[in-house]
């Protein structure tokens, strides 16, 4: 007996249930055609049992027989993995199904409209992608998608000529009124065009971008772009995509700034995005750092530099952060702080570039010392950000540049000098000099209240009696010092005569002495002499 006879006889339903569907299977990778085990197959296809229908209706598919098309499209009513096996044998007879499959169309629920819309892009051939889009009319959304979900598989694996074929047809049923009218198959039509990936669809597709346009159809069309852009687009599309990122329709800004997040942009784009860094919309312009971030190199920092010098503290920061991870980061950081003209801004970098501080070389340690120097004596804030970055790396360098300024301001305005003093006096590359003219400065505007607790307060004194400490001669700069009168001379005296430590009031005894010796006959040194006494008896 015949050998293909022989399998066919173990599709009877007395057979095996195992040999059944063992024999479906192996006659379907023959792709027999001989009629008998076609029939054979048709009988055990239309069983009730999922497990004996399937792997028949599978093999129905792969034998190629026109006949079987009527029984598999019956199958697609079944549901569950018989309807999908259904599906699979459909796209496998080809084109040849596209006439039972259009009668099959006429007066069908719109449940089996939508099984077959969905099947006939695996169908294949140009009859079969019109009727496709044919049938996308008068569809609901669910439906509409999955068929373009449906085209988007086949399209994957399709030549480049059937895609260009496939876009032409699309173009045709966008062009036309009926389509137009039905916004639901428009938005399919135009998810199909993206998915067919061809840079050529996107003029078809830019002409769905203006605002006379539904808006979800804007949507679609602006998701679509992504897929034919992918190796970059031209300025007209790119400045059309940075405009809808403003877009009144939030669903269609959204989707820009979603596309334009997976497209290269060139350098004349990252210009154009870099004017919304400063738009209204925070989140919008943080978004657009990022991006700009992403781009990396001299784009980056080019239109980075100018966001993370602004007086925005948050857009400053995502500004620095995307600037700090770059390559050469630590160098673009300092340019742009030698460069910053706002205080926060110049904080911000200084914080940022702080960890990088030991990558950077002499060329920029020097720019920004120069840069500090400048604005220190204009603005203390902003020449102390350009410094602040040099204090471990050259503490030397960023001592002086600090002392000189600092000197420079206590001769003309002693208020501005003060926290450049402070800053010093609580270094490790302080000098005497700096902590006493810190401490005096201090004493300048102390309201010299004698009650104890206000004298445990008051910061000048603090800070005199570290100097004490330290054995600076606390008595000789006080009496030398023309800005500080004996009142304040007096208050330091007696605050040390007043203290326990041995030390410390020998220096209050010394100050009050000089006091009564120099104005005796005074108010002060009346009072002066008297503490003497009580502290004496």
């Amino acid at each position: 007996m015949d050998p293909i006879a022989q399998i066919t006889q173990l599709l009877d339903a007395g057979q095996d249930a195992h040999k059944r569907i063992a024999a479906a299977v192996v006659l379907g990778e023959l792709r027999t055609k001989n009629p008998a085990t076609v029939q054979a197959l048709l009988t055990m296809a239309k069983e009730s049992s999922e497990a004996f229908a399937r792997p028949a209706v599978l093999a129905l598919g792969r034998c190629g027989s026109a006949k079987a098309l009527g029984t598999l499209l019956d199958a697609l009513d079944r549901g569950g993995e018989v309807a999908q096996a259904a599906r699979t044998a459909i796209a496998e007879l080809g084109p040849e199904a596209l006439p039972a499959i259009r009668e099959r169309l006429e007066g069908a629920t719109p449940e089996i409209r939508a099984a077959l819309s969905q099947l006939l892009p695996s169908v294949g051939g140009k009859l079969g992608f019109e009727m496709t889009l044919g049938g996308l009319l008068g569809q609901p959304f669910d439906a509409a998608n999955k068929v373009a979900l449906s085209v988007r598989a086949e399209a994957k694996n399709a030549s480049e000529a059937d895609r260009k074929v496939m876009k032409g047809q699309l173009e045709k049923f966008l062009s036309k009124k009926g389509t137009l009218d039905d916004e639901v198959a428009t938005r399919a039509a135009i998810k199909m065009l993206g998915y067919l990936e061809l840079e050529e669809s996107t003029d078809t597709l830019f002409d769905f971008l203006g605002v006379r346009r539904p808006p979800l159809v804007r949507v679609e069309a602006v998701t679509a772009l992504r897929f034919g852009l992918r190796e970059g687009a031209g300025k007209k599309i790119l400045r059309k995509l940075i405009d809808l990122l403003t877009d009144g329709e939030q669903l269609v800004a959204r989707a820009s700034r979603d596309t334009l997040t997976v497209i290269p942009l060139d350098a004349s784009a990252a210009a154009d995005l870099a004017e919304l860094a400063k738009h209204p919309n925070a989140d919008l312009a943080l978004w657009v750092i990022a991006k700009l971030g992403s781009l990396g190199g001299d784009i980056a920092a080019k239109t980075l530099a100018p966001v993370a010098q602004s007086s925005d503290r948050a857009r400053a920061q995502a500004a620095s952060r995307a600037l700090a991870a770059l390559p050469e980061g630590a160098q673009i950081l300092a340019k742009a702080l030698v460069d910053a003209g706002d205080e926060t801004g110049a904080q911000v970098l200084a914080e940022a570039l702080q960890p990088l501080a030991k990558q950077l070389g002499k060329k920029e340690q020097q720019a920004l010392l120069k840069a500090a120097t400048h604005d220190l004596p204009k603005s203390a804030g902003l020449g102390r950000r350009k410094l602040d970055p040099l204090r471990e790396i050259d503490p030397a360098g960023w001592g002086e540049a600090l002392r000189s300024a600092a000197k420079a301001l206590a001769k003309k305005d002693p208020a501005r000098a003060e926290p450049l003093f402070a800053a010093l006096a609580r270094s490790s590359v302080a000098e005497p000099d700096d902590r006493w003219t810190y401490a005096k400065l201090q004493l300048l505007h102390s309201n010299l209240d004698p009650h104890p607790r206000a004298r445990q307060r008051d910061p000048a004194l603090t800070e005199l009696q570290l100097l004490a400490d330290r054995g600076y001669g606390i008595v000789k700069a006080l009496e030398a010092d023309k800005q500080i009168d004996e009142e304040r001379r007096y208050y330091v005296g007696f605050h040390f005569a007043e203290q326990h430590v041995p030390e410390l009031r020998s220096l209050g005894v010394a100050i009050l002495e000089g006091i009564a010796e120099r104005s005796g006959r005074t108010k002060l040194g009346k009072a002066a002499k008297n503490k003497l006494a009580l502290m004496a008896g």
